[in-house]
């Protein structure tokens, strides 16, 4: 894997953070997708005792985890190994230093390669225009 050819970002500006998430969160359920569970590492800053706080180098940072649960079982049915990639997910951060708002994921299409099949790489396509239209809906 290549990670400036693998890993997709799309770069926002001029929008709350939240509001940016909520987006976010409507698109990918709009493609008919379950959100499996919205990590909210960003908690870090709410630590009484921060060993390092310099260290820190984003002032929020989500990890937006989805599947859709039939193409999820396709997937996983092509090749069991799969599901170490799954569910896909949309990480959605703000530098601490930034006003701009970052949306990144990994390539489906990507990780399909490693195992060779013909089945998982035509549903991981479908993932990943999915996961390109949700950017795209939400670039207003």
């Amino acid at each position: 894997m290549n990670i400036s050819e693998d890993i997709v970002t799309k770069v926002f500006s001029e929008i709350d953070f939240e509001e940016m998430l909520d987006y976010l969160i409507q698109e990918i359920k709009a493609k008919n997708y379950l959100i499996t569970r919205v990590s909210n590492i960003d908690n870090i800053h709410d630590r009484d005792v921060l060993k390092s706080p310099s260290s820190i180098k984003f002032k929020y940072y989500k990890i937006v985890e989805f599947c859709n649960l039939e193409s999820c079982s396709r997937l996983i049915s092509s090749d069991l190994l799969a599901g170490v990639f799954m569910p896909v997910k949309f990480i959605i951060y703000q530098p601490l230093d930034k006003n701009n708002i970052f949306i990144s994921f990994l390539s489906p299409i990507s990780f399909a390669r490693l195992f060779n099949s013909k089945e998982m790489m035509s549903i991981a396509k479908i993932i990943e225009n999915d996961m390109y239209d949700v950017l795209e809906e939400i670039d207003f």
